[in-house]
């Protein structure tokens, strides 16, 4: 009985964190106990906990005398979360080449091919995904949970206003060398220029963004 109330407290939470991320939840909708109800068809008990686990992840917003919306991000909340991601993915860059085996750059070398396929034909969405999966590997090859877990909470709060990242001007193409520049390092067990290539990943992508939500409008604070 308590593995099925644990069952049911994780997937009510998987599911409304993937309607916030899918955006059928959207930025500054208001997230009601009985709203939640209704449409996940579960009482309101692993309702309130999903909602107290997604604010400390930063995806919801809890507003005293008015309730719980889904996170609104502005242009500085962007840059801090760049700003952390740049330093802890250069972290990363640094553990995995201390650790990374020739299996390991066999799995990233797979999905640069891959990517290198999409990229041509300008497939945004599968290009995406190859993308995530290259830092994802390089995450799991750190075999540093904290790391990881702290890398994906930034991931998460950026797709609230860029769900797809690639599809921003030039960056498909200039991450896809960016990607082949960390691991030609990689490949040399090359540790600061692993880190330098992985920090210059991430900084470039900021600037990207910033320029592009400032376009759209995204309050600076």
């Amino acid at each position: 009985m308590e593995r099925e109330v644990m069952d049911l407290r994780l997937a009510v939470y998987d599911s409304i964190k993937r309607a916030i991320l899918n955006r059928d939840l959207q930025s500054g909708m208001k997230l009601t106990v009985e709203d939640l109800t209704r449409r996940f068809n579960v009482s309101p008990t692993p309702i309130k906990e999903a909602l107290i686990a997604l604010e400390k992840e930063g995806l919801v917003q809890n507003i005293p005398r008015r309730g719980a919306f889904v996170s609104v991000l502005t242009l500085k909340d962007i840059e801090e979360i760049y700003t952390l991601r740049e330093y802890l993915e250069g972290l990363c860059g640094r553990r995995v080449t201390e650790k990374i085996n020739d299996t390991g750059i066999l799995r990233l070398n797979t999905i640069i091919s891959d990517s290198e396929r999409y990229a041509k034909t300008s497939d945004f969405i599968k290009y995406e995904e190859t993308d995530r999966n290259f830092h994802t590997v390089l995450r799991e090859l750190t075999e540093d949970k904290r790391l990881i877990y702290f890398l994906s909470i930034l991931d998460d709060q950026l797709r609230l206003v860029l769900p797809i990242v690639c599809t921003l001007p030039g960056r498909l193409e200039s991450s896809l060398q960016e990607h082949k520049k960390i691991l030609q390092n990689l490949e040399k067990r090359n540790v600061q220029n692993v880190e330098f290539y992985c920090r210059e990943h991430i900084r470039l992508e900021k600037e990207s963004a910033l320029a592009e939500l400032r376009l759209r409008g995204l309050k600076e604070s």
